[in-house]
């Protein structure tokens, strides 16, 4: 008997770890394609409306690695999901892109293409110049991948719930973010960057337009919960 249930409790450790494993391979994935999907339509949305150069190809590269680097990072060790062991097993032949997966990384990316796109537009017409226009675009960007690193913790679960419980995922985001106001604000860097100092109202309106990335992602999650993606 007591051998019976030591059997039964490690099988069930193994299927804890396993599925903790494919998790944490998912999030990774998911947070790292996803941005690529945002960045990809951004500059073909800007191709097909004929808007200028919307980021400078060093503020892209830092995109790149301000979201595929430590905050990617930090979520492939996110504790795993409440409940994960009760999900019946993916099929055999499924890989990690399954439909809600898809969907969520389809609206996250397509999202942050429109609001950046708009965003530009705005800024660019409203009087401010072109390096200034390019900086918000920038700094939005960056802010809606760190939105979404806490949003795709869970493909099912809204940001609500147990959102700081990742301590690296903090840390990491907090490193980005005193990395980011350095390439803004330290005139070594900004030149480099093609920067300029952002007023408070413009982080206002930046962190606002980011933000709207929430809903969005949370819609897409109650879609999956209920059975319609």
């Amino acid at each position: 008997m007591l051998f019976a249930a030591a059997i039964s409790e490690n099988r069930r450790a193994v299927i804890l770890l396993r599925n903790e494993a494919v998790g944490s391979v998912e999030v990774f994935a998911r947070v790292s394609l996803e941005s690529n999907i945002g960045e990809l339509g951004l500059m073909a949305g800007a191709t097909l409306l004929g808007i200028p150069l919307l980021l400078t190809a060093v503020q892209i590269l830092y995109v790149n690695l301000a979201t595929d680097g430590l905050p990617a990072l930090a979520l492939a060790v996110d504790p795993a999901e409440p409940g994960i062991m009760n999900r019946p097993p993916n099929e055999r032949k499924q890989g990690i892109f399954t439909r809600p997966i898809m969907a969520l990384m389809l609206a996250g990316g397509l999202w942050s293409a429109l609001v950046n796109l708009v965003l530009f537009e705005w800024a660019r017409h409203s009087g401010r110049s072109l390096s200034e226009a390019m900086t918000m675009t920038f700094v939005s960007l960056v802010l809606i991948q760190f939105f979404k690193a806490y949003n795709f913790r869970s493909e099912r679960e809204h940001v609500f719930k147990n959102t700081f419980t990742n301590r690296w995922l903090n840390l990491a985001i907090i490193w980005e973010l005193v990395m980011l106001a350095a390439i803004i604000y330290v005139p070594v860097l900004t030149v480099p960057f093609g920067t300029f100092a952002m007023p408070p109202h413009d982080w206002l309106i930046v962190i606002c337009g980011a933000l709207t990335i929430v809903p969005v992602i949370e819609g897409v999650k109650w879609l999956i919960r209920s059975g319609r993606v």
